[in-house]
């Protein structure tokens, strides 16, 4: 079986709400890259089960960054960008706390920003076939 077969086999969709597909990619800035393999193995499981999909689903992604404030060069909180399909804002917010609280036990940040940008099914491609 093709691993898209295989993929979707334990998919089940509920509602356009409810979408558990192979998603969602996080984003880190802000944070070192050990910290973001770290979190990759700490959030895994608990964001899997709020979502309800498996955690093989999830991309982490360190982005190395650097921020400017008035011409200097200066650090910043740690900026998570969420990708994925559209979820129930329930979801989301449970989502939002996993996060946040992994994010600030991890880098010591006193604020952490988690922003979702939910994709279209419809534009998103895997091996040439949207969902």
């Amino acid at each position: 079986m093709d691993s898209s077969k295989r993929r979707m086999s334990h998919l089940t969709v509920k509602t356009e709400w409810e979408y558990s597909g192979p998603m969602p990619h996080i984003r880190f800035r802000a944070l070192k890259e050990d910290q973001v393999c770290h979190l990759s193995s700490e959030l895994s499981p608990l964001l899997a089960a709020a979502i309800q999909t498996s955690e093989d689903n999830f991309t982490f992604e360190h982005v190395a960054t650097q921020f400017f404030t008035q011409g200097k060069i200066v650090e910043s909180y740690p900026f998570v960008e969420v990708l994925w399909f559209a979820r129930a804002q329930e979801i989301q917010d449970q989502c939002a706390k996993i996060i946040t609280d992994k994010v600030k036990s991890i880098a010591n940040a006193e604020d952490v920003v988690v922003v979702f940008s939910v994709l279209d099914k419809s534009a998103y491609y895997e091996n040439g076939k949207h969902f």
